[in-house]
């Protein structure tokens, strides 16, 4: 049997380049994308030492033309890996519709462009995976990242909806949901209005308090790594048994404990655990 090919977004670091390197080491065909393929090199250099099937393709998600060249050069795509976003993060009200249009260009039209671009190859064979990385925060949302939030609330609406659509056709969509993840994620989102430092914000202190309490999700302020994330979506493609998908102790905590309570007790339960005032 020929090898499956994957095709992964967003690889140069983090949760990517941990599932280029997993799903190459269990002999997967491997077209790792990024936007810039220099930072690939390395991620090359090690692919061709280990013996492994690994192309890296320049690949941006927010570019329709760059897609559409990215799956040319790719041939067959059996398995689709949506991984790359950013975040756009800081208060609402400080926020721009400039903003939300960035975080949906990558985090929403960037994934659709994806699946809608490998759907008519997997259709017509009869057989294809779709893997969505979303997070804990397209299932509940947080203060100062509504944007973000929002974005993965979309992507999640938009993978059960497809996961409704195309299970006829022998297409399988998974929802993989990380909480927090140590990666250059954070390093890397935008902040604006309080977020920046502001303090003449009216919202300053509602960053103050929620960046003193976000480590309380994880005791002893360990938060899950790449390669426990990439574990995940190896399981969700090998053995694809369910819709979603959660990935570490915050999400799962989380989530367990949002599926026993009204918003009022949850919102109440989660203020305790944070020690929030606002």
């Amino acid at each position: 049997m020929a090898k499956q090919s994957a095709l992964i977004t967003g690889t140069s670091t983090g949760i990517g380049r941990a599932t280029a390197e997993l799903l190459a080491g269990n002999g997967y065909r491997v077209l790792a994308t990024m936007r810039s393929p220099d930072k690939g090199r390395n991620l090359a250099d090690a692919a061709k030492a280990k013996g492994w099937d690994l192309q890296v393709l320049p690949l941006d998600v927010r570019d329709e033309a760059s897609v559409q060249a990215a799956v040319r050069q790719a041939g067959e795509i059996d398995i689709l890996i949506n991984n790359a976003g950013f975040e756009v993060w800081g208060p609402l009200e400080e926020m721009s519709v400039a903003d939300l249009q960035d975080q949906f260009e990558t985090n929403v039209y960037g994934p659709f462009r994806l699946m809608t671009s490998v759907l008519p190859g997997m259709r017509k064979r009869g057989r294809g995976i779709i893997v969505n990385v979303s997070s804990l925060a397209g299932r509940v949302a947080a203060p100062l990242n509504g944007l973000y939030s929002a974005s993965k609330y979309a992507l999640e609406a938009l993978s059960e909806s497809l996961h409704y659509e195309v299970g006829h056709f022998g297409i399988r969509v998974h929802l993989v949901e990380p909480g927090g993840v140590e990666t250059p994620f954070a390093q890397n989102r935008r902040v604006v209005g309080a977020a920046t430092g502001d303090k003449s914000s009216p919202y300053a202190e509602m960053v103050t308090q929620w960046e003193a309490s976000a480590e309380r999700l994880n005791p002893g302020g360990e938060r899950a790594q790449p390669e426990a994330v990439a574990a995940v979506i190896l399981e969700a493609i090998e053995k694809g048994d369910r819709l979603r998908y959660p990935v570490g102790q915050d999400a799962n905590l989380v989530l367990n404990v949002r599926k026993q309570m009204t918003d009022e007790q949850f919102e109440s339960a989660m203020r305790a655990q944070l020690g929030l005032t606002w």
